[in-house]
Order: structure tokens, then sequence, then C-alpha cells
């Protein structure tokens, strides 16, 4: 009977138990699913740079594009403009200033898991975004790689609206000839098509179509 007051005693006086010691809650890793059963070479490489943390993928706001049956995928992004909202007296509501924002972006294309600059499309862009209305924004090129877009070839630039991203641009090959790169992004699905037609040819030489995520 005595001992068992002593160990009472002990422990009403204050000795809390021992602690349990914390555990770590383990940083979450990228996570990714492959938008493209068709493209799961590509889709494996862009996961194996994800995983790295490599310093060459951008950070957000991209459309990461996967081409199928090949070890190859590219990546869209662009910068998002904020208008400034000021009171309209006759709609009697905030409305975005109508002054353009200057807007830039690039596409860069990965083939067998390295960054190429010789495989389409590698291109950067500049130019300006318009408030249309409410919530919506339309942004038009004026420079590729730093070059005024000339006026009398109206349909090569980036145009970005709510609906597509659309690149056509011109470069030469290897061969030293005129090649036409189109590219279209459908936002709300992710799905793309492009194609690559030579300079005076009246089909292109190379089609394809496949899936994006947007990150």
């Amino acid at each position: 009977m005595i001992v068992t007051g002593i160990l009472v005693a002990g422990v009403c006086g204050g000795q809390a138990p021992p602690k349990k010691p914390v555990q770590k809650t383990p940083a979450a890793k990228p996570t990714f699913t492959c938008p493209d059963t068709e493209a799961q070479q590509a889709c494996k490489s862009y996961q194996e740079l994800l995983k790295a943390k490599d310093a060459s993928l951008p950070d957000i706001r991209s459309y990461i594009c996967f081409r199928k049956s090949e070890d190859q995928f590219f990546v869209v992004t662009f910068n998002t403009p904020y208008f400034p909202k000021h009171w309209d007296r006759d709609l009697k509501e905030m409305v975005p200033n109508e002054a353009p924002r200057p807007g830039l972006g690039y596409a860069e294309t990965y083939n067998n898991g390295v960054l190429d600059s010789t495989t389409m499309p590698t291109l950067n862009f500049s130019g300006q975004w318009q408030s249309l209305y409410p919530e919506s924004n339309l942004f038009n090129s004026d420079k590729i790689n730093g070059k005024k877009l000339d006026e009398k070839d109206p349909n090569v630039g980036v145009t970005i609206e709510d609906a597509q991203v659309n690149i056509e641009y011109k470069y030469a090959n290897r061969m030293e000839k005129t090649i036409t790169y189109t590219l279209t992004i459908q936002r709300s699905t992710g799905r793309f098509s492009e194609s690559f037609l030579a300079e005076g040819d009246k089909f292109p030489f190379s089609e394809g179509t496949g899936y994006c995520v947007y990150r």
C-alpha cells in the first residue's frame, strides 16, 4: 500500500508522459496524368522532367501538348493581363480600362526528353492584350523572335482569345526551304491540331492532333 501511494503521488506531481516524436509530412510530389493514351512516350519524358524539377519547364500558365506515338511534347506559355477597372456611369458598374496591356510568351519543344531548339514550335512572341468586354481579353502579337511582323502577311502571328490559342509562323528548315507552321489549341478541352506546309505546296506534308494539359 505504501508503494502504491508513492507511485500515485509521482504521477500527480505534474510529471507529464513522454511526448511522441513529431512526424514530418512528406512534401507533395508533382502530380500529372497523361491526357492521351497514344502519347505515353512523350508523357513519360515530361513526367521525368517534372519529377526532377527541371529548370527549363515553365512554372505556371502553360499548355503542355503531347504528340502521339513519338517522344515529343511542346509547351506554350504566356502572361495573362490585368486591366484596372473604373466606374462606368452609363452601365452603373465597374468596367476594365480600354488601354492595351503588354503581353509576351513563347513556345518550346522537347525531343526525347531534351529541350530541342531545332524542332518546331520554337519561338517567342510579344504584343498587346485588349479588353473586349468584362472578363474577355484578346491578344495579338506584333513581334516574333524580336522581329516585327510583316503587314503584307497578316496571317502570320499569335492570337489568344477565350476559345483558342492560334499560332502561324514561317521559318527556314535545314534545306533552306520556307515552312509555314500552324497550331491551334482549343482552350476548353485542351485539344490541339498542327500542320507543316512547305512554300509552294497546296497541302501540308505533315499534320497532327493531340491533347494538352494546362498547368
